[in-house]
């Protein structure tokens, strides 16, 4: 005779199936048995609620919270991680504000600090963290790893090394006594040291850590490399006995951000030597072609293209993409670079700010205009759209068209133009001879000018022999403290050929009185 299942075992087997739908993102599975559940327990409701959050029904996630008849720790623990991935971190701490004093956890603290922090607001996850230490520890509430994670990151986002030294203080108090720090929160007290410039702290940390991982030799190789102590990234390099694609990777892209590009595609070459253990992926090709543009390596590029095809990456992998279309561009080849662009089956912004720029500054403005106004249309556009755009305008003479763009970009596309936008328009109007206009525009910004801006508008009246406007931005540099050698002298040329010879003797002024000498020039190539 079979024997039927109590109403307790049928809800707790019913649960496991309402985990199980949601592992697999069965959500509409996963509602079905909550609702054949016989007595919905605390257990059961959680379940919901957090198979409902992990797949991104909010809403529905919020109607269960309302109905649910009890809340724990869990359950406001799920809720407030939904709400942070749906960016309502307003209603977040509303929720948070509402647990109960005793129902609170370290789960319900870290779940409220992590949606400040992955929600651009890391001073306010410190600040709720600092102001509410006092009475959680009261309540024998401790901040655990995971807490301890997130604070760490939040002083990186705000460049605190004075945060990031009283947290890490704090977790040798709460933590290193009782020998619960994790490996990852090692690894995170690297990655802060490094990165808020802090790096002797950082190799002390890695020094005495009891334990090393894969990711801390990752981490520490990233920290010299991100402060650019590239012969220590090499050093460290070769001591690691095992290695990932990302030792790898962080040291090509090290080698390039401290402009020794070929010794970053030689480290490339030899990494293809060893690929039956590690393989590179779309993050290598996608450095090392950066690589292949700026040193207009088109033979070496059209090789990477030839493998990246055969191994499946290309078109597959909108990253790689989107480096070939600057790759192209850069070496003059805007028909190649045109085609990858209409190759890719699932273009982003960076794809159609690449195609746009990179006809811009080939002579192609008018076709970029073009692919730039079907970009607008489609509402696939943000600021560097814009500096495309306006870069293309400017290389083609185009002002009435660029300067309707710039207008447009606060009317119509809700894009406030920034100091980058406005230097590219006073390049554009100088370019052009219209040094007056583009001087007016400098003083109008509303922020302040900095060297670049009145570099721009220095060079233009170079370009165009206008004395006015290139003394103003003369003496403007000067106060920045940004006047160069090459600027006094092209301003001295300047003024020869418009005979301004007391403009001229105030030049030779500034060269006697300051000693500038202009650096010797130098050229070199690479043979590809």
């Amino acid at each position: 005779m079979k024997k039927h299942k109590s109403p307790r075992t049928l809800s707790s087997s019913l649960t496991k199936m309402i985990t199980e739908h949601a592992k697999m993102g069965d959500v509409d599975g996963a509602l079905k048995v909550f609702d054949r559940i016989p007595r919905r327990n605390q257990v059961s409701w959680n379940a919901i609620l957090s198979a409902l959050v992990a797949n991104g029904r909010i809403d529905s996630a919020r109607k269960v919270f309302d109905e649910m008849p009890r809340r724990n720790a869990t359950s406001y623990t799920s809720i407030i991680a939904g709400l942070s991935r749906s960016n309502a971190v307003p209603e977040a701490r509303r929720i948070f504000e509402s647990v109960p004093r005793l129902a609170h956890s370290v789960f319900t603290w870290t779940a409220m600090l992590s949606c400040y922090a992955h929600n651009d607001e890391p001073l306010r996850a410190l600040k709720l963290f600092s102001s509410l230490y006092s009475e959680f520890y009261e309540l024998g509430i401790r901040p655990n790893s995971h807490t301890f994670t997130i604070l760490l990151k939040s002083t990186v986002l705000i460049r605190s090394l004075a945060a990031s030294n009283q947290i890490h203080g704090l977790i040798v108090k709460l933590l290193d006594e009782r020998g619960k720090i994790c490996i990852f929160v090692w690894n995170s007290l690297i990655d802060v040291h490094a990165k808020l410039g802090s790096l002797v702290d950082a190799e002390k940390v890695f020094d005495i850590m009891p334990h090393k991982d894969l990711g801390s030799w990752n981490t520490m190789m990233d920290g010299y490399t991100h402060n650019l102590l590239i012969d220590e990234a090499l050093n460290l390099f070769q001591l690691m006995k095992d290695k990932d694609i990302l030792s790898w990777n962080i040291l090509i892209s090290g080698l390039l951000e401290a402009r020794r590009r070929e010794a970053a595609l030689r480290l490339f070459l030899s990494l293809l030597k060893h690929e039956e253990h590690v393989k590179p992926n779309a993050s290598t090709y996608t450095i090392v072609l950066s690589a292949c543009a700026s040193l207009t390596m088109l033979r070496f590029g059209t090789q990477l293209h030839a493998r990246i095809s055969k191994n499946g990456l290309y078109a597959s992998n909108t990253f790689v993409c989107n480096s070939f279309i600057s790759m192209y561009a850069n070496c003059g080849l805007t028909d190649e670079s045109e085609q990858v662009f209409h190759e890719i089956p699932n273009r982003d912004v960076i794809s159609w700010n690449s195609v746009i720029q990179g006809l811009g500054q080939n002579g192609c403005s008018r076709k970029a205009l073009e692919i730039a106004e079907t970009a607008l249309g489609s509402n696939v556009c943000n600021e560097n759209t814009f500096i495309a755009i306006l870069t293309s305008c400017s290389h083609a003479g185009l002002v009435v068209e660029g300067l309707n763009y710039f207008n447009l970009m606060s009317q119509k596309y809700g894009i406030e133009p920034k100091l980058d936008h406005y230097i590219c328009a006073i390049d554009m109007l100088g370019r052009a001879g219209r040094l007056q206009q583009a001087y007016d525009l400098l003083r109008r910004m509303p922020f302040a000018a900095d060297s670049v801006a009145w570099s721009t508008l220095l060079n233009t009246c170079l370009i165009h022999k206008n004395i006015t406007e290139g003394r103003s931005a003369a003496r403007e540099l000067r106060k920045l403290d940004s006047f160069n050698t090459g600027d006094t002298l092209g301003l001295g040329n300047t003024c020869v050929r418009t005979d301004e010879i007391e403009e001229l003797r105030k030049v030779f002024d500034v060269v006697q009185e300051e000693r500038l000498k202009k650096q010797p020039g130098c050229s070199w190539v690479i043979e590809t």
